[in-house]
């Protein structure tokens, strides 16, 4: 069992996961909306969230990823919560 934290402006919250999960589904679970417009498809980058724990327990980025996040100019540490997948302990926050 591994821990999902988030944060935004308005909200923290944490998911506690069994498996392999994308970041924006546990942030849901976690009673934490992160923005995402175009339905988690890795298409408008609206889900950035910049990962402060835990980074080498998500997925590394894929092709339609590391685009969006290079239109978006994301700084390290940057990704998109449609696309990392998390397989242990993670702590983000939108932007």
């Amino acid at each position: 069992m591994f821990t999902l934290s988030f944060k935004t402006s308005k909200k923290e919250g944490r998911a506690e996961c069994e498996r392999e999960v994308a970041l924006l589904a546990a942030s849901t679970s976690a009673g934490v909306e992160l923005t995402h417009r175009c339905g988690g498809h890795a298409r408008c980058g609206t889900c950035l969230v910049t990962v402060y724990r835990g980074a080498e327990f998500l997925s590394e980025p894929l092709a339609s990823e590391s685009r969006v996040l290079k239109v978006l100019k994301a700084q390290p540490g940057q990704r998109l919560a449609c696309q990392a997948w998390a397989k242990g302990d993670v702590s983000c926050s939108q932007g």
